[in-house]
């Protein structure tokens, strides 16, 4: 899998002084939004010590480690998409795929 990152995401990584990321499912937000079928993603920074089994990502600005499960979403062609959203001090990164798996 690579990683791709907006200009937004590349300039917040640079001002928080962020050296990994690490991207799981997120399992409690879809409970109550969004529809059924979607998935969402949890973005962890500097979180090094939490990826015993996780599998690193191809980019070229920082390390990004990903759960095995998400190679049931993307397989080693796809390129996940991390951009920034919030205001101010209130930003956070996220995973701007859209994955439904119903759709698929």
């Amino acid at each position: 899998m690579k990683v791709s990152f907006s200009n937004k995401a590349k300039e917040f990584i640079k001002e928080k002084n962020i050296d990994n990321l690490v991207v799981d499912l997120d399992l409690n937000s879809k409970a109550n939004c969004c529809g059924m079928g979607s998935v969402d993603f949890k973005v962890t920074e500097n979180a090094k010590d939490k990826v015993k089994n996780y599998k690193k990502a191809d980019s070229d600005l920082i390390d990004v480690y990903f759960s095995p499960s998400l190679n049931f979403y993307f397989d080693d062609n796809s390129i996940l998409d991390i951009g920034c959203v919030g205001l101010l001090k209130f930003k956070k990164l996220y995973v701007a795929n859209e994955i439904n798996i119903l759709a698929n």
